[in-house]
């Protein structure tokens, strides 16, 4: 039964480490720019013969049907004539000879039966990182220091320590730095415990070495944004924490400088209980020198998805890679839109003549069918009953149209009684989607699966009918019409449709950037809301 299947998921992700996951370790020579490359030094400048486009990989025996649609990048292959960016189902490879985009299926890796007896006996004594500089080897590693954790030093049982250990050349022992500690994180309330750390990126330059440091997140686990510098000619280790980015964790790093000034580019995301991706604080670029933040998102920039998982840095170039797509990025001039070229990855699939459309996930009317055959877009797809093997599934497709509905649910604005009026909870049912400067849009990455939580949550009606919630909208763009504290009226721009008979297949697309001059329509509702909050 698949809610047997949800709840397996669920337990896989509870007992696991709730950070950035596999794509959360360097690689044992980590490439200078902040991925993991390899580079081929034979590549010509022409490019191979590329398939445009792949069909839609099958769901293997455990995968949830939208898991199809898992474009996440993990890592990043350099060459003279291309960038390829790879993750558990697809690669995507850029020609930058032609600037052209060829798309690859991969052989998905059957699921490895976690030994939790062994991971937790590894938690006090990780494996070290190798690092070559300057023709000399460096052994990192990061470790949780605690009561629980066996081999632990700690003597007191409520005292928890992230420490980093470095063992030079020369060294038979290393030399231990205190990252942050569970006292830390609570007087900066960003959690109660802290969580199991990783080394998520590994970089070399000239005088220094570098780490970010990503964390379990989760059920109170939580940590610290670090990232950890080691300067080769003062032989000392500097810590680096941005108090703007919190308990973020750093998914990927990358380097570039300009007038001997660095600036350090972060991916970022959180996570927690059955959601191992959630949005944070999208691409941040932290520059040591002055110890400034500016944080680049979905909302105020071009970037075309939430969570940046794989950075990519060239002479003047930043490429940053996402579930959503990959931006390339003239980071001198970021912050003027013509700097980036983005892309979007997609599934595609060709409607057959006379298919019925639906308004929602579990409709049983068809609002219409389709006349001839057409191409369109498609953005989810869903169970419409958990309860048998047997069930259908629909498709969420583009539908450009649109569908105007009304929600039986407002905007409502969330303030303690201690709290400034400006630090409360805006919430209303599309907080999910992102403001463009044209309508609301939602990445596949900004969609949180919650495997414990009863799954994706889209716009709709919340009653649940075995377990399926019959929802409008789950990707679908929309433009806002109407927002009350009683009623929320949208045009979406999706509709449904029986998924049994189509072969979607997977591609890319040049996206358009778009104007980040206009007012989000929710910001008027939210400013009432707060001189309401302050007047009572």
């Amino acid at each position: 039964m698949k809610i047997w299947r949800w709840g397996c998921i669920g337990l896989v992700v509870a007992i696991s480490a709730c950070g950035p996951g596999e794509q959360a370790t360097a690689p044992d020579s980590p490439g200078p720019n902040g991925a993991d490359v390899t580079t081929t030094a034979a590549a010509t400048a022409a490019c191979d013969p590329m398939e445009s486009q792949v069909p839609l990989q099958a769901a293997t025996e455990v995968d949830l049907p939208f898991e199809r649609f898992d474009f996440r990048p993990t890592e990043v292959e350099a060459t003279e004539s291309t960038l390829i960016f790879r993750g558990r189902r697809y690669g995507f490879t850029f020609c930058k000879r032609d600037r052209t985009w060829g798309v690859e299926a991969l052989e998905v890796a059957p699921p490895v039966e976690e030994d939790y007896a062994e991971y937790f006996e590894s938690l006090g004594d990780p494996d070290y990182e190798t690092i070559a500089s300057q023709e000399q080897s460096y052994q990192a590693r990061v470790r949780l220091d605690a009561s629980w954790v066996e081999g632990s030093e700690t003597l007191e049982n409520d005292l928890e320590q992230v420490i980093f250990e470095l063992i030079k050349p020369g060294d038979s022992e290393p030399t231990a730095q205190v990252l942050y500690t569970n006292t830390d994180i609570i007087e900066r309330e960003l959690g109660a415990t802290a969580g199991v750390p990783t080394i998520t990126q590994t970089l070399v330059t000239d005088d220094a070495l570098w780490w970010s440091i990503g964390f379990e997140q989760g059920e109170g686990a939580s940590g610290i944004a670090t990232v950890v510098q080691y300067q080769l000619d003062q032989d000392e280790i500097v810590l680096w924490q941005p108090s703007e980015l919190g308990n973020a964790q750093i998914t990927d790093l990358a380097l570039t400088t300009a007038d001997d000034e660095a600036t350090l580019w972060l991916g970022t995301q959180y996570s927690g209980e059955g959601n191992p991706f959630l949005p944070a604080k999208g691409l941040v670029a932290f520059r040591p020198a002055d110890n400034t933040v500016k944080t680049y998102t979905v909302e105020n920039s071009p970037l075309i998805g939430a969570i940046p998982t794989r950075l990519w840095a060239e002479e003047e170039t930043l490429w940053v890679a996402t579930a959503n797509g990959v931006c390339e990025i003239d980071w001198t001039a970021i912050d003027t839109n013509d700097s980036w070229a983005c892309w979007r990855f997609i599934a595609r699939t060709d409607i057959p003549t006379d298919q019925d459309l639906y308004a929602s996930l579990l409709a049983e009317t068809p609002m219409e069918q389709l006349d001839g055959t057409t191409t369109v877009e498609v953005l989810w797809l869903a169970d419409t009953d958990i309860s048998t093997p047997e069930s259908s599934v629909r498709y969420e497709i583009s539908y450009e149209p649109g569908i105007t509905t009304e929600i039986s649910q407002g905007a409502d604005y969330y303030m303690g009684p201690e709290e400034n009026p400006d630090d409360g909870y805006f919430w209303w049912p599309g907080q999910d989607w992102s403001w463009n400067g044209e309508r609301f849009v939602r990445p596949w990455d900004q969609v949180a699966v919650n495997y414990v939580g009863g799954g994706p949550q889209g716009i709709g009606p919340t009653e649940y009918e075995s377990f399926v919630a019959d929802w409008q909208a789950m990707r679908g763009e929309f433009e806002l019409l109407t927002l009350t504290p009683d009623v929320t009226e949208i045009i979406y721009y999706s509709a449904w449709i029986d998924g049994e008979d189509l072969e979607p297949w997977v591609t890319v697309t040049e996206a358009a950037n778009a104007p980040l001059d206009t007012a989000n329509p929710t910001d008027v509702v939210l400013t009432d809301l707060k001189k309401a909050a302050q007047s009572n």
